[in-house]
């Protein structure tokens, strides 16, 4: 593959992730609206958040198995196409089960496209570039926080969520015939047999570097999911306002996740994923000490967002490095851990909200980013492994 090829196929990954990212995230930028034009709670309006990061934490690695022999071009098309009909079929409805059961559906594209575009990556760089290619597409899930969910924020307020939801459906429709146009055919990666999943399950020094992965996505779900409401509700904000809080903090995850494309390779994975979950921690840490005040609330924001989805790309490429010869099941079991950290969070942060928004949300959420840290740090001590 020629290195024209290359770039274009990581762009339109990037892009792919984009659209993926900012679907997963779309309802914690409408729930305010969703909740008032159903009538249900936010705590009741957050299991869009929950149940979806449950379906795509425990079928990731099932969907992998299963199309670990499937072309990549047309997996990845096929992800996104479920975009298409996941938005379409829950724009359509008011009825919150129906939209649970749509929204169920719809992720399971992004529990496909997200680990099997990173070993696509992975596939079509030198072993040496690797994790730089891994963290630019990721890009892509920065995007979708400084462009996608304060752009669908503006579009809930001004034309309803489900009208929001049809545009999303056509952007993913767009993006879907752009891969197919630009990623070569033919790509395959090696098949996921038993063999592969048992060498990650029965492997520690693995499966504690998940458990980073999923206590750091934790922490930001107990408070990401509920961020429409708590501006709204706590800090006054309308529409605009918290469009505007979504740009800040979403431009600071595209400034982290820049950082991390090219510092990856010369300052180290390890070190690069603990400086970011010092960042998530202390963003949140800052949050709850100035709760009520908007300035704490926006500078947390940025911290937060600076090692939010930087902590997210390292640990794919940290995955891959760690062990190459079983990067689709890691990058699959990961995936998983993003998704089952999302649905804890979002549970947490319900509990929480039951009562009303409170600085125990933040600090919650800090308690979980300081659990992964520990655990980064515990990984990075244990022995290597063999390749």
């Amino acid at each position: 593959m020629t290195a024209d090829t290359s770039r274009r196929t990581l762009w339109a990954l990037l892009f792919g992730n984009l659209v993926i990212g900012t679907g997963v995230l779309l309802p914690a930028g409408l729930l305010s609206v969703i909740m008032a034009d159903i009538g249900v709670t936010a705590a009741r309006a957050g299991l869009l958040m929950t149940v979806g990061g449950l379906v795509v934490g425990f079928g990731a690695p099932v969907l992998a198995g299963m199309t670990s022999r499937v072309d990549r071009r047309l997996l990845l098309v096929a992800a996104l196409a479920l975009y298409v009909v996941g938005h379409v079929a829950a724009a359509l409805t008011t009825n919150l089960t129906l939209l649970l059961v749509f929204r169920a559906l719809t992720v399971a594209g992004a529990a496909i496209f997200t680990p099997q575009a990173a070993a696509t990556a992975a596939l079509i760089v030198p072993a040496g570039q690797r994790a730089g290619a891994i963290a630019f597409i990721f890009i892509g899930w920065s995007l979708a926080s400084v462009i996608g969910i304060p752009l669908g924020s503006l579009l809930g307020d001004a034309i309803g969520w489900q009208s929001t939801y049809l545009l999303m459906a056509m952007l993913s429709a767009l993006v879907a015939l752009a891969v197919w146009l630009v990623l070569p055919g033919g790509l395959r990666i090696q098949a996921l047999n038993l063999a592969s999943w048992l060498g990650v399950l029965t492997n520690l020094r693995l499966l504690v570097v998940l458990a980073v992965t999923m206590f750091s996505m934790s922490g930001q779900f107990t408070l990401f999911t509920y961020v429409s409401p708590i501006l709204s509700m706590t800090y006054g904000l309308d529409g605009n306002g918290i469009a505007l809080v979504f740009l800040v903090v979403g431009i600071a995850g595209v400034l982290g996740n820049t950082i991390a494309s090219r510092a990856a390779t010369g300052f180290g994975l390890e070190r690069s994923i603990l400086l970011a979950l010092c960042s998530v921690a202390a963003g949140l840490a800052l949050i709850w000490a100035g709760w009520g005040t908007l300035w704490a609330f926006v500078a947390g924001g940025c911290l937060w967002g600076l090692g939010g989805f930087a902590a997210n790309s390292l640990q794919q490429s940290r995955l891959v490095a760690l062990a190459p010869a079983l990067a689709s099941a890691t990058v699959a079991l990961n995936t998983s851990a993003v998704y089952l950290g999302q649905s804890l969070g979002s549970a947490s942060g319900a509990a929480l909200i039951a009562d009303g928004a409170g600085p125990e949300m933040p600090l919650a959420g800090a308690a979980f980013a300081g659990a992964a840290m520990l655990l980064s740090v515990l990984a990075a001590r244990m022995g290597r492994v063999s390749p």
